[in-house]
C-alpha cells in the first residue's frame, strides 16, 4: 500500500518519480500517510481510527483534534517566553503555540499544529523558509485554493503538500543567493563587471557586419519611424558592446551565458540612457536577432539567448526602474553632496513584505527607503554603492548602479569581471 501512495506523495512534494523517496523525507511521508492520504477505502487512516474508539472521550478528544489538523503555512509573528503567536498564511487566523526546546531559525514554517487544550502544539516535523519567500507561497496558496478542477473532497488535505513541494523547489533556486552570497569575495565583487583587460577599438569583422546590415534591411527598416528608432538603438547598443569587448577577433559562437549576462543584465545598465519599455523592446529586438541567424543558418546563438532571455524579460525592466527610483530615493538626503572618492562595494538588496534589507557581513539588515513601490516585494538587486552602518539600521549615501539578480553562478564570474 504505501508503495502504490509513495507515487501521489513524491507527485505532490516535485519529486523524481522513478526514484525512491529520499531518506530526509521519510517522516514526512509517514505522517501524510497516516493523516492526509483517503488510503483506507478512500478514508484517511486517521478517520477510520477516531471512528473505532468508544467510551473514552480523552482519546476520543484527541483522535478528533488530530484528524482535523492540516499540514500548512505559518508564520512566526512573536516569540514570548513560553509560548508563540503563528498566523495562518491564507487565512489569517492567529494561534498561540506553546514554545518547544527549539524553535524554527526563519518565519515561514510549514507543519502541522496538534490542539492541547487551549493552546496548540508542533505535531510532526516542520521546515521552515526565508521570510523574503512569503509573497510567492501567498501566491501558490492563493492558487490552489481556487483551482476549480482541483475541487475534490480531500484536496484541503493536499493544498498545504502541494505548495510545501513548490517552495522546496522554489527554495534551490532562493537559497544559493541568500546562503551563497557572504562567501563572494572582496576581488570578486570589486573587480565586477568588466573583463580585466583594456576595451578595443576595433571594428567588428566584415561578415559580422554583414549579418547586422542584412537583419537591419529585412526585420527593422520596413517598421514605422519610432519603432524603427527603438530598435536601432538596440543594434547599436550589440554592435558597441562586442566591438569593444571583442573587436576584430568576434565570432557569433562567442556569445555564451556569462557573456550574455553582462552584456544585457551589467552593461546595458550602466551605458546609456534606459527605461522600462526600451528595455522590453531591447531583449526582444535580440530575440529577433539570434532566431534571424537561426533560421538562416549563421549561428545557434538563439539556443542560449532563449534561457537568458527567460531569466531577464521580467527582472530587468524592473531593475531599470528599481534603479531610476532608487537614485532619486535611496540616497540619504543629508548625503546627496558626499565625497564622491569613497570606495563603493557591491551588497545585496532585498524587498521583503517587512521592509527593505540588505545583506552584510552574512546578516539581514534593515536599511532605511521611505515609500518602496509595493510592486518590488520579495525582488533582490545587486546595488553598488557607499554605505553608512547606524544603530537603527543602514543608510545609502552613494549609489553607483543598480542590477537585477538572475543565475547566481553565472553572475558571480560575471561579477568577478568587471
Amino acid at each position: 500500500m504505501q508503495k502504490e501512495w509513495a507515487q501521489r506523495f513524491k507527485e505532490l512534494m516535485q519529486l523524481p518519480l522513478d526514484q525512491p523517496i529520499p531518506q530526509e523525507y521519510s517522516t514526512y511521508f509517514r505522517f501524510w500517510l497516516l493523516f492526509d492520504a483517503p488510503c483506507l477505502n478512500r478514508r484517511r487512516p486517521v478517520e477510520v481510527w477516531l471512528s473505532t474508539i468508544r467510551n473514552a472521550p480523552h482519546k476520543e478528544r484527541l483522535a478528533r483534534n488530530m484528524s482535523e489538523s492540516m499540514f500548512a503555512c505559518y508564520e512566526i509573528s512573536q516569540i514570548n517566553e513560553d509560548t508563540m503567536t503563528l498566523t495562518a498564511l491564507d487565512t489569517r487566523k492567529q494561534i498561540q503555540v506553546i514554545k518547544g526546546e527549539s524553535i524554527p531559525r526563519e518565519k515561514l514554517v510549514f507543519t502541522r499544529l496538534l490542539r492541547v487544550g487551549q493552546r496548540y502544539e508542533f505535531f510532526g516535523p516542520y521546515t521552515s523558509f526565508v521570510h523574503e519567500m512569503r509573497g510567492e507561497i501567498l501566491v501558490q496558496l492563493e492558487k490552489y485554493n481556487h483551482l476549480e478542477e482541483d475541487r475534490q473532497e480531500y484536496n484541503a488535505w493536499e493544498n498545504g503538500w502541494k505548495v510545501f513541494g513548490w517552495s522546496i523547489k522554489r527554495t534551490e533556486e532562493v537559497e544559493p543567493v541568500m546562503v551563497s552570497a557572504p562567501a563572494m569575495t572582496e576581488s570578486m565583487v570589486e573587480a565586477a563587471f568588466w573583463p580585466v583587460v583594456e576595451p578595443k577599438e576595433e571594428e567588428l569583422p566584415l561578415r559580422v557586419m554583414q549579418h547586422l546590415e542584412q537583419f537591419y534591411m529585412n526585420h527593422v527598416a520596413s517598421l514605422q519611424k519610432g519603432t524603427q528608432n527603438l530598435y536601432s538603438r538596440s543594434l547599436e547598443s550589440l554592435y558597441k558592446y562586442l566591438s569593444m569587448r571583442f573587436g576584430q577577433s568576434f565570432d557569433w559562437s562567442m556569445l555564451d551565458e556569462e557573456v550574455m549576462f553582462h552584456f544585457l543584465s551589467v552593461w546595458y545598465l550602466d551605458h546609456g540612457k534606459v527605461s522600462v519599455p526600451g528595455s522590453k523592446i531591447f531583449l526582444n529586438t535580440l530575440k529577433y536577432l539570434f532566431r534571424w541567424l537561426e533560421e538562416e543558418g549563421i549561428s545557434d546563438v538563439y539556443q542560449t539567448y532563449k534561457r537568458v532571455y527567460a531569466s531577464l524579460i521580467r527582472t530587468l525592466p524592473v531593475a531599470v526602474e528599481a534603479k531610476k527610483w532608487m537614485k532619486e530615493n535611496g540616497i540619504k538626503p543629508d548625503y546627496q553632496n558626499n565625497d564622491q572618492n569613497e570606495p563603493a562595494h557591491m551588497v545585496m538588496l532585498a524587498f521583503s513584505s517587512t521592509g527593505p534589507v540588505l545583506l552584510i557581513e552574512d546578516k539581514w539588515m534593515p536599511v532605511h527607503l521611505l515609500g518602496v513601490p509595493t510592486m518590488w516585494s520579495e525582488h533582490r538587486f545587486w546595488v553598488h554603492g557607499t554605505v553608512q552602518m547606524e544603530p537603527s539600521g543602514c543608510y545609502f549615501t552613494r549609489i553607483d548602479g543598480l542590477y537585477p539578480i538572475v543565475s547566481l553562478d553565472k553572475q558571480l564570474k560575471v561579477l568577478g569581471h568587471k
